[in-house]
């Protein structure tokens, strides 16, 4: 059976730039993902959050609005309201899985950073229990295995794959990785920019950056 790809792209959207959307497009195109979900994180043990919830959320609305496939999942935010605890990716791609319909797998889309890191995210080896992991990699500086922990080459050599086909015969488990013409920005430089009342053009999608403008965020 020919399983159903989601895309699953976390991340503090703080704020939402051009770098995430042609992530996600990208792989949408490569791996013909049925959609992308870009889930905001509530307590993100990793970064620091600068804006309220309310304009991460009314920015990521008009970041995705053109892109029919491209959806909202708050569900780390809610989670949050209630409960002050940070938010890891495990329980929320466990989240994810309780909802899972039959014939589809998640697709945990990533940067080749992040993934080098992945060691320190929270019961980071069980996240290939939920989803395949999917790394964007820099043309200037791709993922080598010297780079790797010997724990994390374990789980390389045996779950890398360059074949889409693989993704959709298995629910979870593997490593693809690719290299993608991206810009190649964080949300704290888009926010440094703000701060200095340099240049946003090409870096922030059609409307976000008049509606930081509009409110006064990241000045």
């Amino acid at each position: 059976m020919s399983l159903n790809l989601i895309g699953v792209l976390g991340g503090a959207f703080d704020p939402i730039h051009c770098g995430h959307i042609e992530l996600a497009k990208a792989w949408q195109d490569l791996a013909s993902l049925s959609k992308v979900l870009f889930i905001p994180s509530g307590l993100a043990p990793h970064k620091n959050i600068v804006i309220d919830n309310k304009h991460r959320i009314e920015m990521l609305k008009l970041a995705l609005n053109p892109h029919t496939n491209f959806f909202i999942d708050d569900r780390e935010i809610k989670k949050n309201q209630n409960d002050l605890k940070p938010s890891y990716t495990i329980e929320t791609l466990q989240s994810l899985a309780l909802e899972k319909k039959e014939g589809q797998a998640f697709c945990f889309l990533m940067g080749s950073d992040a993934f080098l890191k992945l060691e320190s995210w929270h019961l980071w080896n069980e996240l290939f229990n939920y989803c395949h992991i999917l790394v964007v990699e820099r043309r200037e500086s791709p993922i080598f295995e010297e780079q790797l922990t010997s724990a994390l080459k374990k789980e390389w050599a045996e779950r890398l794959t360059q074949n889409v086909e693989d993704l959709r015969t298995s629910s979870h488990g593997l490593i693809m990785t690719k290299t993608f013409e991206y810009i190649d920005i964080s949300s704290s430089e888009i926010r440094d920019t703000i701060y200095s009342n340099k240049n946003l053009i090409n870096l922030l999608p059609a409307g976000v950056a008049d509606y930081i403008n509009l409110h006064k965020l990241y000045h």
